[in-house]
């Protein structure tokens, strides 16, 4: 059964209110002859843990059934319950507050019944990790106010991504804390300014050019963004495992290095205005704001009698940056229609960017329509992700289905589409300006019109899952679509409960795999290269259109990892 963290963490907020060693009385509709029970252990250690808090809630989390807190034993008991599906969660001080044998926010949910065992239940707790540590310089000085970001690999969307898991800035004597943590692969980066670095302002000559620093500051410095451990690229970032209640210990020190200046000439034509250009560096795969520390500073390029200059160049701003590190930077212009640039740099030292020269970015427009002629769904949006996580943009959808994204630096984006409580795909999609693949655009700099056709996901699709016969409790099941690669909003997850069952709800008609796999959950289950290896032995399905509940005969077997 999936539960959000969110109702997990809700479910949390009856701790506050006084509870005693049994299970309240239960309201009259839970009243019956059935039982939940069990104990809760450490996740490290096996060893029973009294003053843990176990709530039992309905299905949906939606609504108190009991609430009781464990003793010396670990043990916990709700009684009198009718037949039905309870969740189950738990929390405790110095541990991961958690659903029953969760996982990335699927969980099992015990069901009660004949025949059903729901006694003897064991409950995993995982402790907290703690990741702490302190920034210093290369001499030996703490470096206060810096930026520290933490990240993780996720699983969740199946490609195995690094994503940002938190943030925090060091304190007078340079340390840092990231408390609270699941066991997993985290990374660290840290950005800062040195506190004695100068921002000396440029100098230029009558035609506004910019004039050499002969002399520049030796204290004119920046600190490069900076990863775990001692390197300036994150290709070349070191991963931190970290297990249940580990404290692990990360020291970074940072090098300060002689700045370069950026000279951006942005190339807008006169009366466009003043655009501030971005500047960028990719983490991760994953484009973020550059360091902090820099100074702009910019003004606009006059006529200066017969200076030879071109009428294009005059009256063009040209934006002076300061204070940055070395390094590999995108530099983006965004000024609206053809005057939307990007340029990608190698700024080993001072360097000049004539955006006029730049590649351009391209606009995405278009229009969607619902296969079955029906309305659009209110506050549907569209927004172009490429499979690292890049972003691209996105845009409300208009009420007659179109839409408009504006400079969109080149790339392949996947087409996603959503809409509050709905679950939409893309049937067809065809583009003008660009090569498509499925749902897979080509961006270059060209503008692009997309028509596209969506489906709207309805059927609720349940079964029972087995292992050797029997029902197989906390495996991940998941509907693989017919062409993984291009219809990756297709998938479909859930982890089955106590008695093998599972639902897979809103998904949309077509072609499909259904497979259940034994501690699934750090499988790359979205690469088709890697779910190749389980689609032979699962059941193949066939949802079709206007399918509401479609229950799936036969028994999905357990596949080993």
């Amino acid at each position: 059964m999936m539960r959000r963290l969110l109702r997990i963490f809700a479910s949390l907020a009856f701790a506050v209110a006084p509870i005693c060693a049994q299970s309240q009385s239960p309201p009259a509709h839970a009243a019956g002859s059935y039982s939940i029970s069990g104990v809760v252990v450490s996740a490290l250690t096996g060893q029973p843990l009294d003053r843990v808090v176990v709530t039992l809630q309905n299905a949906m989390g939606e609504s108190l059934v009991g609430q009781t807190e464990t003793g010396s034993d670990g043990r916990f008991i709700f009684e009198h319950l009718r037949a039905g599906k309870f969740a189950l969660s738990a929390s405790r001080r110095g541990y991961i507050g958690m659903a029953y044998d969760e996982h990335e926010g699927y969980s099992t949910a015990i069901v009660t019944g004949e025949g059903l065992n729901t006694d003897r239940l064991t409950f995993r707790l995982r402790p907290r990790a703690v990741i702490r540590g302190f920034v210093s310089d290369d001499t030996g000085d703490p470096v206060q106010d810096a930026r520290v970001s933490l990240y993780r690999i996720d699983m969740g969307s199946g490609l195995g991504n690094i994503v940002r898991a938190g943030n925090t800035t060091t304190d007078d004597t340079g340390a840092y804390e990231f408390p609270h943590l699941d066991a997993g692969n985290y990374y660290i980066a840290v950005t800062a300014n040195p506190w004695y670095a100068t921002r000396p302002q440029p100098r230029h000559d009558a035609e506004g050019n910019v004039l050499p620093d002969d002399q520049r500051s030796p204290l004119d410095v920046a600190y490069p963004t900076t990863f775990y451990a001692d390197v300036t690229d994150s290709d070349s970032a070191t991963p931190i495992p970290v297990k249940a209640g580990d404290q692990v210990q990360v020291n970074l020190i940072l090098h300060a290095v002689a700045a370069v200046h950026l000279s951006v000439q942005l190339g807008l034509p006169p009366g466009r205005g003043f655009v501030m250009p971005q500047l960028t560096q990719e983490i991760f795969g994953v484009s973020e704001p550059a360091q902090t520390g820099m100074a702009y500073n910019w003004g606009i390029r006059e006529p200066q009698g017969n200076s030879g200059q071109s009428e294009s160049e005059l009256g063009q701003t040209t934006v002076e940056l300061s204070g940055v590190a070395p390094g590999h930077y995108s530099v983006e212009l965004h000024g609206g229609g053809d005057s939307n640039r990007s340029a990608v740099i190698e700024a080993a030292s001072d360097t000049h960017i004539d955006f006029s020269q730049a590649a351009g970015m391209a606009d995405v427009s278009g229009k969607m329509v619902m296969d079955s002629g029906d309305k659009l769904p209110e506050r549907l949006n569209i927004s172009l992700r490429s499979s690292d996580g890049r972003f691209g943009g996105s845009d409300r959808v208009n009420d007659d289905g179109t839409f408009a994204i504006q400079g969109v630096p080149p790339g392949s984006y996947e087409i996603w589409v959503n809409a509050p409580d709905k679950s939409l795909a893309i049937t067809h999609l065809t583009a003008s300006g660009a090569p498509a693949d499925g749902n897979t655009v080509k961006i270059g700099t060209a503008s692009v019109v997309l028509n596209a056709g969506l489906v709207q996901g309805s059927a609720t699709l349940t079964g029972f899952a087995t292992r050797d016969g029997k029902p197989a409790s906390g495996v991940m099941i998941l509907l693989v679509p017919r062409n993984p690669a291009a219809d990756r909003e297709l998938f479909r997850r859930d982890q089955s409960d106590s008695d093998g069952s599972f639902q897979l709800n809103r998904v949309v008609p077509g072609q499909y795999t259904l497979v259940a796999i034994e501690d699934g959950w750090t499988l790359d289950w979205a690469r088709p290269e890697v779910i190749a290896h389980y689609l032979p032995k699962g059941t193949k399905i066939i949802v079709p259109a206007q399918a509401k509940d479609y229950p799936v005969k036969d028994r999905i077997e357990v596949q080993a990892k």
